[in-house]
């Protein structure tokens, strides 16, 4: 029975194995950088200059980071891209084109032009001093420029043609535009999410005429399920025994926006043959995360790993603010934004379960 046992292991360790070397052979023979957009779940560190108060440039953020560098990434140490574009075998982690260091060798191998607490709607960005989507896709068309200037418009266009591009936004929309703003409102919860559908259609659409070929389009996570609107909700809620929740209605709402995102991305599949388009669920695995904590090795969901967990972000998760001593084990960082152990998962879903319908 034992002799049997480390058979089957073995033999579970030599797929596992062959599978990601296969993963890892393909991705790379097919991709050759990546480019990113949208909002926090990609900024690496774009604000840091700007005067916002959307600032993660500050300790302790980035305590998990290489170095312990508080980059400007919302998260305790490495995002999404970062794992991704190291997983291809291109660089260690994808860069913030407002990074001064940046090169165009930099920017041909790949680099995130997103805006922590921007939106799919301008006016997002507008609010809180950060780069709308057209001002990140100007930054893009400046950084193809340098690209072409150093290694000519052939070379340039091959990178953008074989890259990956990644694009998240609408949860900022929705929770600082939308909720927070009364004068949203002459607008359906519906009807804004057709708006900002429409403000994505528009710029993949800039994107594709500008050479991208594969582009993932990020969803919504469990709006209601965020430390920070679980907070509110439980000050709202009369029921004082059960303090800590999650907004369902924001939740359903978020479901409302994914059903109609992933519409949206079988309609540009037609719209535009030839063209690689993938919708990344994450508010699936963030709710089986959130249900069954100790599948994933964690034991906090709905609380922040810096300060009480329940309302610090941004310059209010400072240094002096108390951080939990294990990061992994939480699913946020902290009141928005979440832990490189959370990213972890939910890029294991997208190498496995979106990324190869990119790569045929």
């Amino acid at each position: 029975m034992e002799h049997n046992n480390r058979y089957l292991l073995l033999l579970l360790l030599s797929v596992v194995t062959l599978h990601f070397l296969a993963f890892r052979s393909n991705a790379a023979t097919n991709l050759s950088a990546i480019y990113a957009f949208g909002d926090s779940v990609f900024d690496a560190g774009n604000n840091n200059k700007l005067p916002t108060l959307c600032l993660a440039n500050h300790e302790p953020y980035g305590i998990n980071f290489p170095g312990k560098i508080p980059s400007g990434r919302f998260t305790n140490g490495k995002l999404p891209a970062d794992m991704l574009i190291k997983d291809l075998g291109i660089k260690d982690f994808l860069p913030a084109y407002l990074d001064p260091a940046v090169t165009a060798s930099d920017i041909l191998t790949g680099v995130t032009f997103a805006s922590s607490c921007s939106g799919l709607d301008d006016l997002t960005a507008g609010m809180v001093g950060v780069l709308s989507m057209e001002a990140q896709f100007s930054n893009f068309e400046k950084a193809f420029k340098e690209m072409e200037g150093k290694f000519g418009l052939q070379k340039a266009g091959r990178a953008v043609q074989n890259a990956l591009f990644l694009v998240s936004g609408g949860a900022n929309d929705m929770m600082d535009n939308y909720y927070a703003l009364p004068l949203r409102r002459i607008y359906s919860v519906s009807a804004y999410h057709d708006i900002l559908l429409s403000n994505l259609h528009t710029f993949i659409q800039k994107l594709t005429n500008r050479g991208a070929k594969r582009l993932a389009v990020i969803g919504m996570p469990p709006l209601g399920c965020l430390p920070v609107d679980v907070t509110i909700e439980s000050f709202n809620s009369s029921d004082k025994l059960n303090k800590r929740r999650c907004k369902r209605q924001h939740n359903l709402e978020a479901q409302s926006y994914n059903s109609k995102l992933r519409a949206f991305v079988t309609k540009m599949l037609v719209e535009m043959p030839g063209i690689k388009i993938a919708y990344m669920d994450i508010y699936n695995p963030m709710m089986q995360m959130i249900r069954n904590p100790n599948l994933f090795g964690l034991n906090t969901t709905l609380e922040g790993c810096c300060g009480t967990g329940s309302l610090e972000l941004g310059p209010f998760c400072t240094i002096l603010a108390r951080t939990c001593e294990n990061p992994s084990k939480y699913l946020f960082w902290d009141a928005a934004h979440p832990t490189q152990a959370t990213y972890q998962v939910l890029l294991q879903k997208f190498k496995y379960n979106v990324l190869p319908t990119l790569l045929k």
